[in-house]
């Protein structure tokens, strides 16, 4: 089997948290286009439209919101995962241990 290096991991934790980001940004734009439509109907009535607009804020602030988190989620992951590879990184060999190559992730 060929070894993993933490270098591959690295890259493959990068393409994750890019990937994360980007997935999430585009679904939150899409989320917030489709929910603004019945919005822009409910405008157009006068009777409905004062409550209409401040229900739609209030949506559009909690959706933002719940994206956000994902967002934050996925940067703290990443820093967490980048922290976790740095000590594998570093650590020594034990005594005892069969010698490998520490910046392998597979032995």
């Amino acid at each position: 089997m060929a070894r993993f290096s933490i270098q591959q991991a690295r890259g493959l934790k990068d393409l994750v948290q890019e990937t994360v980001e980007a997935g999430t940004n585009a679904a939150e734009q899409v989320h917030q286009s489709i929910a603004k439509q019945p919005y822009a109907v409910l405008k157009r009535i006068p009777l409905i439209a004062p409550p209409a607009r401040i229900i739609e804020r209030f949506q559009h602030a909690l959706t933002s919101g719940i994206y956000q988190t994902i967002r934050v989620v996925n940067q703290v992951s990443g820093t967490l995962a980048t922290k976790a590879l740095d000590r594998l990184e570093e650590k020594p060999e034990e005594p005892g241990q069969p010698e490998h190559d520490n910046r392998s992730l597979l032995p």
